[in-house]
């Protein structure tokens, strides 16, 4: 999108442009050119779209859709005032601009896994991390817990999944096994979201619970997507 004022005293006039990168980079900058008396001052209707079209004639309006402005033809840079997200530079009448490097690479994924299979503890314990840079993610948790014990009795499987202060618990009860090595088998999924400030850790911690306390994992997945922005709030009840 590019938008631009002129704001216009007696001796100066400093036209405003505002450049944004796509809103899923949340990129912007501001540049500030002084009109020199070479400059020449055009007339420009702007879209809701980003799209410019110069007005040509003395009664030529812009639609109600559009945004009138006025361009300055000819100014000289004086100012570069640089959004989240861009980097820039000046090197005599030559701007350079680029999105900074930490913002294009934000939507990377780590993810890992552990297909099994691998006992499920009867204390609650970590059995999976996965390391992720400082970042804001979207993070996803995923195994299938088995009963392996035969003909006992159902057994009841928790698991915890957490970054710093932020967590997502979910548990199921996994019938008796039927035969050696073949037991009935649910799957647990989690999920939640987290800043971290700094490289952190996201952890899977889980354990079984009741008389029967015999149970393995299998197909275990931990995802974690970096994104630029992330919000979390309290769901009221309706």
């Amino acid at each position: 999108m590019l938008r631009s004022r002129l704001a216009t005293s007696r001796k100066v006039r400093t036209l405003l442009l505002a450049i944004a990168a796509p809103v899923m980079l949340g990129a912007a900058v501001v540049l500030v050119a002084r009109q020199t008396s070479s400059a020449t001052t055009v007339p420009v209707c702007i879209k809701s779209n980003g799209q410019v079209r110069v007005l040509i004639g003395a009664n030529t309006i812009c639609d109600s859709s559009e945004e009138r402005a006025n361009w300055v033809v000819g100014g000289e840079l004086t100012e570069i005032t640089l959004g989240q997200g861009l980097t820039g530079s000046r090197q005599g009448g030559t701007l350079q601009l680029a999105v900074a490097p930490s913002l294009v690479e934000r939507g990377r994924v780590f993810a890992g896994f552990n297909d099994g299979p691998g006992t499920i503890p009867a204390e609650l314990a970590t059995i999976a991390e996965l390391d992720v840079p400082a970042g804001d993610y979207s993070i996803f948790a995923k195994l299938t817990a088995e009963n392996d014990v035969t003909g006992v009795g159902p057994t009841r499987v928790e698991c915890r999944l957490g970054a710093g202060a932020d967590f997502d618990a979910a548990g199921v009860v996994v019938e008796a096994a039927l035969l050696p090595f073949v037991g009935y088998l649910d799957t647990l999924n989690l999920n939640v979201v987290h800043h971290f400030s700094a490289p952190g850790t996201v952890t899977l911690a889980c354990q079984t619970f009741g008389f029967v306390q015999g149970a393995r994992y299998s197909n275990l997945k931990i995802i974690a997507i970096e994104t630029s922005r992330i919000s979390n709030v309290f769901l009221e009840p309706r």
